[in-house]
């Protein structure tokens, strides 16, 4: 069964989404200043931009 591309960016978005919540999950208890910034530069980020492109997706496809 092959994936369409709409299908195919919704799980890039999705992906982008759950990486960046396991990268905030992992250092959410560390208490070192490097953990606070991998959660702010790099989990925050790649959740957003997940989310984004998501949004981005549903208000720009176009229906056959």
């Amino acid at each position: 069964m092959t994936a369409t591309v709409m299908e195919r960016r919704i799980r890039l978005s999705g992906l982008l989404v759950v990486v960046g919540l396991l990268l905030q999950m992992l250092t959410l208890p560390m208490t070192h200043p490097l953990a606070f910034v991998g959660f702010i530069l790099l989990g925050c980020p790649l959740v957003a931009a997940g989310m984004l492109f998501f949004l981005y997706l549903l208000v720009s496809h176009e229906t056959p």
